[in-house]
C-alpha cells in the first residue's frame, strides 16, 4: 500500500496534536501562587481559554509552565513614577528582567521543547491545514467603511479596528508581558475615532500556546486603561479571539446567538483587525463579563462576580469544601470586592446544593440559585456540546450572584461547541493499558522509590514511608501552617516530585513533572477524613495505610510495581479513546472528585447522552438538579426546545451562511489565519479530515452536520420523546 504524501503529513500532524495537547493537559491543572503571595488575576472575558500552556515569551524559551497561574505582578516593580502604567522605557527594562529570569530557568516553571520551539507555529503552532504566515495587506482608515451609528455587536456590521503601537517589535513585547499585570499602550482608531493609550495583552491558554509567532493570536483590549471615562460604543473592554480550533471562525458566534434566548450570554460578532497599518484579518469580538455586561442585563452594576478559569482539570464542581473561603478561592476567581458575606453566600449556595435531599431540594436552593437558569445552562452545554463545558470539564464558566442574594450560572469560553465530544478532560485508563503503565501512577512511584528508599533495596518499609511523609510535609508546608490547603499543596508538588533529568528549566527544577499534574488526585488520594486539608499525621497514615493495602505478599514493604500499581488505580492516566477522566480533581476511584468520566461508555459522534454525569457526584450542578423529577423533566424541555428549535438547519443555516459571506472575502485575504481558506470553506456543510481535536486531530464535523445529526439524537432519545408536545 502505497501513501500519499498529503495522508502523511495528516497523520504526521494528528500525532503532533495529540502530543501537544496531552503535554498542555499534563501541565496544567493548577493554580500556581506566585512567590510573592497570590495576586490578583487580570480579568478575562468570554472565550478566555485561560493562562497559557507557555511561560512568558511564548512557545519559545519561557517553554511549559505558565498554566492557570496568577497573571506574575511585574507592573509595580517597574513603575518608576507612580502613574499605574509603565512608559516605554520602564516596559523595557520589565522585558530585560523577564528576559533574563527566562535564561536563568526562574520565573515561571516552564518546559523547553525540543529545539526551543517558538518559531512559526511553535511547539503545535503550525497545525492542521494552517498555512505558512506572512504580511498581510496595507490597510488604513480612509481604506474602510465606517459604521459610526450601529451598535458595537451589530451582527451584520464588519467594522475595522486599527491599533498602532510604539514599536515595531510589539508582537514580542506582547509575547514578553504575557500573562504578567503589564498592558501595553496602542492607539486604536475605530470608525475614524482615535482612542489613545488602549491597554492591549495577548490572551488565552491553548489559544496562544499551540499558536505561534506570526499567526494570529487572541488580543484584550482595555479603553480605559489610562483615559478612565473612554469607551467604544459604552464598552470598556473588548476581546477579539483567534477562531483557535475553528476553520469556519462561526462557532462561538452561533453558540452565544442560541444562548442569549435562554439566559444571559455575552454579544459577539465579527471585526477585523489592522496592527501598525497591516491586516491581520477576521477577529471574533466577544463582550466581556464585567459591569458593562450586568448592568445590560439584570439593571444594575452591583453584585459580585466569579470566573472559573478554564482548566482541563477544572475544580468548578460548586462542591461543598467546608466553610473556609480560602478553600474556594484558589478554584473561584473573584472579579468583584473580596468580601468575606459574599463568600460565605457563596459557601452556603455549594453546601445547599450538594447537602440537601432531592425531596427538599428546589424549595431550599430557590432563594440562592436561578434554578431554571442553571438548567438551561446545562441544557446548551450538553445540546451544542461545550467541550470547554461544565459538563466535561467543570471549568470555563461565569457565576453572578445579584443583588438580592441570588446565583446566576451563565456560559463563558465557548469556542471548543458545535463539535464532537472530546478534548482535555479525558480520563480512563491511559495509553498502554491498565494499571502500572504510561500514566501519573508509574511517574510518582518512580519518584518515590528514588527519594524514599534509602537503603538502596528497592522496597519501602514503613519506616522509608513514615520519613518520606515528613520530607514531604517539610518541603510542602513552607509557612509552617501544619496543615497544607489544596492549592498549596498543588504548588509545592514541583519540589516534591521534580521533573526528571532533561526536562524544565536549564538546571534541572521545578518545571514538568509529575506533581504539576496530579496534584489535585494525588491530594484527595491523601485527604483521609476528606476536610480539604492535609496534616502531617495524615500524610504518614496515608502512606501506612497504602503498605497495609498494596502489600500483595506481606512482606512488610512495597516493591516499584506494587507502588505503581496501587498509584496507577488512584491516579488513573488519560485515555484519548474517550471523554471524561482522569485529568481533575479530586476524583473517580481515587477520590471524592474529579471533573471526568473515568467509567463512561464509547461515545459514537455527536450521540452524548443529555444525561451525561446526571449519576456524576463530582457535576452536582447537573447530578443534584437533576435528581430531582420535576427538575429533570425540566431540563429535557429545554434539551429538547433548543434541539427542535435552535439545531434545525432550515433555520441555523440561513443564520451561518449570511455570517459566512460577511466575513468571507476577508479571511481568504487573511494572511495570518490559524486554518487554510479551503477549511473555511468547507466548514460550513462539509467534514474536515485532519487537523483540529475533535478528538485529537480527528478532523471537523461540519456545522451542517452537527446540527442534523445532534438534533436527530436528542429528538429521537427516548426520555425526551415521552415528554409529548
Amino acid at each position: 500500500m502505497v501513501l500519499s504524501q498529503d495522508l502523511i503529513m495528516k497523520q504526521i500532524q494528528s500525532a503532533v496534536s495529540l502530543i501537544a495537547l496531552l503535554l498542555v493537559c499534563c501541565c496544567t491543572l493548577f493554580p500556581r501562587t506566585h512567590a510573592q503571595g497570590n495576586p490578583p488575576v487580570r480579568e478575562r472575558g468570554p472565550g478566555s481559554d485561560g493562562p497559557p500552556p507557555f511561560g512568558p515569551g511564548g512557545p519559545g524559551p519561557g517553554g511549559f509552565g505558565g498554566m492557570m497561574q496568577p497573571a506574575t505582578q511585574v507592573m509595580k516593580q517597574f513603575d518608576k513614577d507612580g502613574d499605574g502604567h509603565l512608559n516605554s522605557a520602564e516596559r523595557s527594562a520589565a522585558r530585560e528582567f523577564l528576559q533574563k529570569e527566562r535564561a536563568e530557568g526562574r520565573g515561571r516553571r516552564g518546559f523547553r521543547p525540543p529545539g526551543g520551539g517558538g518559531g512559526p507555529g511553535g511547539f503545535g503552532g503550525q497545525r492542521g491545514n494552517q498555512d505558512v504566515p506572512k504580511p498581510g495587506v496595507k490597510l488604513s482608515p480612509r481604506d474602510v467603511k465606517s459604521f459610526p451609528d450601529a451598535p458595537l455587536y451589530d451582527p451584520q456590521t464588519l467594522r475595522t479596528f486599527f491599533l498602532e503601537f510604539e514599536h515595531a517589535d510589539w508582537e514580542k513585547e506582547l509575547a514578553d508581558f504575557h500573562d504578567t499585570d503589564v498592558e501595553v499602550p496602542a492607539k486604536l482608531v475605530v470608525d475614524g475615532k482615535v482612542y489613545p493609550d488602549v491597554g492591549v495583552h495577548f490572551r488565552g491558554m491553548s489559544s496562544y500556546g499551540m499558536v505561534g509567532e506570526g499567526h494570529k493570536r487572541s488580543l484584550n483590549l482595555t479603553l480605559d486603561f489610562i483615559h478612565k471615562n473612554q469607551n467604544v460604543g459604552g464598552y470598556r473592554t473588548l476581546n477579539l479571539l483567534n477562531a483557535h480550533e475553528d476553520p469556519t471562525f462561526l462557532r462561538p458566534i452561533l453558540f452565544l446567538d442560541i444562548a442569549r434566548a435562554y439566559l444571559p450570554a455575552a454579544k459577539a460578532n465579527f471585526v477585523r483587525v489592522a496592527i501598525n497599518g497591516e491586516s491581520w484579518g477576521i477577529y471574533e469580538n466577544v463582550e466581556q463579563f464585567n459591569k458593562d455586561f450586568v448592568k445590560e442585563w439584570f439593571g444594575t452594576t452591583q453584585g459580585a462576580r466569579w470566573k472559573v478559569r478554564g482548566n482541563p482539570g477544572g475544580q468548578g464542581r460548586l462542591t461543598y469544601l467546608g466553610d473556609d473561603p480560602a478553600v474556594y478561592k484558589g478554584i473561584y476567581t473573584i472579579k468583584t470586592k473580596d468580601d468575606p458575606k459574599v463568600w460565605a453566600s457563596f459557601i452556603t449556595l455549594c453546601k445547599v446544593l450538594n447537602e440537601t435531599p432531592p425531596d427538599k431540594l428546589e424549595e431550599a436552593l430557590s432563594p440562592l440559585l436561578d434554578i431554571d437558569g442553571a438548567l438551561r445552562f446545562i441544557a446548551l452545554d450538553n445540546a451544542l456540546v461545550n467541550n470547554d463545558g461544565y459538563w466535561i470539564r467543570t471549568s470555563d464558566y461565569s457565576i453572578y450572584q445579584d443583588v438580592k442574594g441570588r446565583f446566576h450560572i451563565l456560559p463563558a469560553d465557548v469556542n471548543e461547541t458545535f463539535v464532537k465530544p472530546g478534548g482535555p478532560g479525558f480520563g480512563g485508563r491511559g495509553p498502554g493499558g491498565g494499571p502500572g503503565r504510561f500514566g501519573p501512577g508509574m511517574m510518582v512511584a518512580s519518584r518515590m522509590m528514588a527519594q524514599g528508599d534509602k537503603d538502596a533495596d528497592q522496597k519501602l518499609t514503613k519506616a522509608e514511608l513514615s520519613a518520606l511523609a515528613d520530607v514531604w510535609f517539610d518541603k510542602l508546608d513552607t509557612d509552617k501552617a501544619g496543615k497544607l490547603s489544596l492549592e498549596r499543596f498543588a504548588d509545592g508538588l514541583g519540589d516534591v516530585l521534580p521533573a526528571p533529568a532533561g526536562f524544565g528549566p536549564p538546571g534541572g527544577g521545578r518545571g514538568f513533572g509529575p506533581g504539576r499534574f496530579i496534584g489535585p488526585d494525588l491530594f484527595a488520594a491523601v485527604d483521609a477524613n476528606k476536610d480539604g486539608s492535609l496534616t502531617r499525621p495524615e500524610i504518614k497514615g496515608t502512606f501506612e495505610k497504602w503498605l497495609s493495602d498494596w502489600d500483595s505478599d506481606k512482606s512488610g514493604s512495597l516493591n516499584e510495581e506494587e507502588l505503581r500499581t496501587g498509584l496507577s488505580a488512584a491516579l488513573p492516566p488519560p485515555n484519548p479513546n474517550r471523554p471524561g477522566g482522569s485529568f481533575g480533581g479530586p476524583g473517580g476511584p481515587g477520590g471524592p472528585g474529579g471533573p471526568g468520566f473515568r467509567n463512561m461508555p464509547p461515545i459514537k459522534g455527536v450521540e452524548l447522552d443529555p444525561l451525561v454525569a446526571a449519576q456524576d457526584p463530582n457535576k452536582p450542578l447537573i447530578s443534584k438538579l437533576l435528581a430531582v423529577p420535576s427538575l429533570r423533566t425540566r431540563y429535557l424541555r429545554h434539551v429538547r426546545d433548543i434541539a427542535d428549535k435552535s439545531l434545525d438547519w432550515s433555520k441555523l443555516g440561513p443564520i451561518a451562511e449570511r455570517y459566512h459571506a460577511l466575513i468571507a472575502a476577508d479571511v481568504k485575504a487573511d494572511t495570518r489565519k490559524l486554518d487554510s481558506t479551503e477549511d473555511f470553506e468547507k466548514g460550513l456543510t462539509q467534514d474536515i479530515e485532519g487537523g483540529g481535536i475533535e478528538p485529537f486531530g480527528g478532523g471537523t464535523i461540519s456545522l451542517k452536520n452537527f446540527a442534523n445529526q445532534r438534533r436527530k439524537y436528542l429528538l429521537e432519545y427516548p426520555e425526551i420523546k415521552k415528554l409529548g408536545l
